[in-house]
């Protein structure tokens, strides 16, 4: 494995590029692995992928569990370790980052791209961090929205990263829209967004870092809508604390997982008493649109 250089200072970033033969699953497990080590960026390539992560960020023990994990799955892998520096960041993005175009319905995009004629518009800031709406996942999510009516509802957005999620909920009409992430990184990225979008931070819309205790603790208010798009373990781990603030006939979307974790789920979520309405895949991931049952 090439070594991570000590050169690298806090500013810098590690650039990851992997290509796999055959390419999936491999990619997308790739990316589920990556993520858990704070890898922030992914780029889907048509060979593989390419990964960033902050320098001071680097476990090289971890990263090479990761290598010998992704070599047992792939017949063939090529992984190269490369330098970026901050300053040099933007400039890549603003060359090479394309908006995400959800069925002509919505368009994720930075700021310096032109917004569609119409439909939903949602301004997100190119930065270290994921969730900008190029993961399937996230995709998936948008589309399941756009199903929903959000007009006049409370959202919870578990898991905000960039605050896509809150973002277009809030621009669908929701009545209010509760932001929580673990990451406080994520929170400040979700506020920078936010007010991208002419969103103001207040009691129509708040962010806070904390996990799903905070839904015990601090925020009782019951949601008509629950967004989770995390991980199959905290998912399953969370559904007692999203249940608890999901008012009967609310509905709630999860995604974060592969299409293999689809029965693992499923099996939870009717342990819960939900109904499954909907289940979603894209490239190898899934979403699931379940609902609980109105008293």
């Amino acid at each position: 494995m090439q070594q991570v250089s000590r050169e690298f200072i806090r500013e810098d970033y590690l650039r990851l590029d992997i290509e796999f033969t055959p390419l999936l699953p491999a990619r997308e497990v790739a990316i589920a692995y990556l993520s858990e080590l704070k890898f922030e960026v992914f780029e889907s390539t048509e060979k593989g992928l390419i990964a960033h992560i902050a320098a001071n960020k680097i476990d090289s023990v971890e990263l090479q569990f990761v290598k010998t994990q992704l070599e047992s799955i792939a017949n063939d892998m090529t992984w190269t370790e490369s330098k970026v520096k901050t300053e040099n960041w933007n400039a890549k993005w603003e060359e090479y980052y394309e908006p995400v175009n959800v069925d002509d319905l919505a368009l994720l995009r930075a700021p310096f791209h032109t917004p569609l004629n119409s439909g939903l518009d949602v301004v997100i800031k190119p930065n270290m961090s994921f969730g900008t709406g190029h993961h399937d996942t996230t995709w998936m999510m948008i589309r399941s929205l756009l199903d929903l009516n959000v007009n006049g509802s409370k959202v919870l957005d578990m898991g905000c990263g960039t605050g896509v999620l809150a973002i277009a909920a809030h621009k669908l009409g929701a009545l209010s829209v509760l932001a929580i992430d673990i990451e406080d990184g994520a929170v400040r990225n979700t506020i920078e967004n936010a007010s991208l979008n002419s969103i103001e931070i207040s009691n129509d819309f708040i962010v806070d870092c904390g996990t799903s205790e905070l839904l015990t603790t601090k925020h009782f208010d019951l949601n008509q809508i629950i967004l989770a798009n995390i991980n199959r373990n905290v998912l399953m781990a969370d559904m007692t604390s999203y249940n608890s603030v999901l008012e009967p006939g609310g509905t709630i979307v999860f995604s974060g997982f592969f299409t293999v974790d689809v029965p693992f789920m499923k099996e939870h979520i009717e342990g819960m008493g939900w109904t499954i309405d909907n289940v979603l895949e894209r490239n190898g991931w899934a979403c699931i649109i379940c609902g609980k049952t109105a008293n």
